[in-house]
């Protein structure tokens, strides 16, 4: 995604320098030029960049959202640091948010702002000459990011507005639209985003890297329907995946969370994060974020004890998951870092998936640094596509996507390559994490629901999931139970932030409750 990256450069480099230039004797000048955004977009390479906007959009912020609400407000993480730094990350950790957080407000407002350009895009290629198919691979980009959007917005607030064409700011109607209608305009993106090229076949690969493909349309999709109970149409979209032939397991868990394996063969969404480029540095201070209080980080992300026992004895994806006090890891300048029993993490831990070495981001920006956000991979479709079948009673179909995960967690290596030595005993003498046997749709709805939480563990998708499920207040409760976390029925869909019903002159209205 190189091209990519260029362009988002010189698009913020552009945004930057007028904000920069608005003086009084600035203002007062005749204005030198007429570009705006009517007479925009009228070529095709002129609604690309509008579409660079887009993915550069949602490589701002919205893993920081991610994790911050995705594992932190669910039962895989706590809040680390000092109650004092990011308090209202403590409130959402213990489920206590309000209308006024300022974590769930940013969760509201980038995600408006993303669906925001992605309107634009797609209203303003009515009007762009060129060649038709390429207009309408960009518009179905734009569409699978605002049904993403849209996706988590439905899942977090419930009723939500449905602005699905550019406004101007005097035209805003946030009115809460109802849930059906929600999943209606999610379902109608992602079936248009299906058409959109495979991961084999955009004309530079090198290059294309991180744009939306058909498989991830499917996936989002398969998702969609699952979330709605369609298991029928989950079941259709996940088998378009998998008989794609794009996409496979790849033999090592660790791989994927090193830079050699971005954008792999598992990988089915990432959000680019790059520096050093011509133009500026996209890279992304979410990594500073989560990595231990102190030398390396701000330590909010500690992946929780309650996590731990979830794993089974032996199974290598612990230490790809979790950084232990007495992990020792190559430092600055031949040095070792040597993780502490750092008081500010309640567990004790950190996450070992934000881990950059420092060989890697000696010398760059902490908000700098380049390691993609892995929002889906190939092993979350199968683990999804199980669950579906598991739910129209089709138990063997459903073991053999669940154990193909499985294989690959035994066959990762127990020895971490960019660790010196691990704290954490993984020896065991029994059967390392052998097949899952069972027929029984009970049990193995169980034990695909382990799977997914020990195989996506501290990637952001947690609270989705236990809201889907239906475990979201049972699981809180009992892993944040020594903090005395007790969640309310209201508190299943975050609180509208207040600002935005101030806004809107309260035509915009609050979720009961709160």
């Amino acid at each position: 995604m190189k091209t990519l990256y260029i362009k988002t450069a010189l698009i913020f480099a552009v945004s930057a320098l007028s904000v920069v230039s608005c003086r009084k004797d600035f203002l007062d000048q005749k204005p030198t030029s007429t570009l705006n955004e009517l007479n925009y977009f009228k070529t095709v390479d002129e609604l690309e960049t509008g579409l660079v906007g887009c993915y550069g959009a949602i490589r701002y912020n919205f893993d920081m959202d991610c994790w911050a609400l995705g594992d932190v407000g669910s039962d895989d993480a706590d809040c680390g640091s000092t109650s004092n730094d990011q308090p209202q990350l403590y409130d959402v950790s213990y489920s206590r948010q309000n209308a006024g957080n300022g974590w769930v407000q940013s969760w509201w407002t980038d995600q408006y702002f993303i669906i925001a350009r992605c309107n634009e895009v797609i209203d303003r290629s009515a009007g762009t000459q060129g060649d038709a198919a390429a207009i309408e691979k960009i518009v179905d980009q734009a569409k699978f990011i605002r049904a993403l959007m849209f996706y988590h917005l439905l899942t977090e607030f419930g009723d939500i507005p449905l602005v699905n064409k550019f406004l101007s700011p005097d035209k805003l109607d946030l009115k809460r639209a109802p849930v059906a209608d929600i999943w209606v305009q999610i379902e109608s993106d992602l079936n248009d985003a299906t058409n959109l090229p495979t991961k084999g076949e955009w004309n530079d690969p090198v290059n294309q890297s991180g744009r939306v493909t058909s498989g991830a349309a499917y996936s989002l999709l398969g998702k969609v329907y699952l979330t709605e109970q369609k298991y029928e149409l989950a079941n259709s979209a996940f088998d378009k995946v998998v008989q794609s032939g794009q996409y496979s397991l790849v033999p090592d868990y660790g791989f994927i969370y090193r830079h050699e394996g971005e954008n792999c063969d598992e990988s089915i969404f990432e959000i680019q994060e790059k520096n050093g480029i011509s133009g500026g540095n996209m890279g992304t201070w979410s990594g500073i974020f989560r990595l231990e209080r102190g030398q390396e980080g701000w330590g909010f992300d500690c992946p929780t004890k309650d996590l731990l026992k979830e794993f089974e004895p032996g199974d290598p994806r612990t230490i790809y998951t979790f950084m232990f006090p007495g992990d020792e890891f190559p430092g600055s300048n031949g040095s070792i870092y040597t993780v502490t029993s750092d008081q500010t993490s309640p567990t004790g831990y950190n996450s070992r998936k934000a881990w950059i070495p420092h060989s890697e981001r000696d010398g760059i920006d902490w908000y700098d640094w380049d390691i993609n956000y892995r929002y889906m991979r190939y092993s979350e479709v199968l683990l999804l596509y199980a669950e579906s079948l598991n739910e129209v009673n089709k138990p063997s179909e459903a073991l053999a996507l669940l154990n193909q995960v499985r294989a690959r967690a035994r066959s990762t290596p127990t020895t971490d390559p960019q660790r010196i030595s691990c704290a954490y005993d993984l020896s065991y003498t029994g059967v390392l994490l052998p097949d899952v046997t069972t027929t029984d749709q009970s049990a193995l709805r169980q034990a695909i629901w382990h799977e997914q939480r020990v195989e996506q563990a501290i990637e952001g998708q947690r609270r989705a999931a236990l809201l889907r499920t239906d475990r979201f207040k049972e699981r809180m409760e009992t892993a944040k139970a020594y903090a005395g976390v007790t969640v309310q029925p209201y508190e299943l869909l975050l609180p509208i932030p207040a600002t935005e019903i101030e806004l809107s002159n309260h035509v915009l209205t609050q979720n009961p409750d709160y």
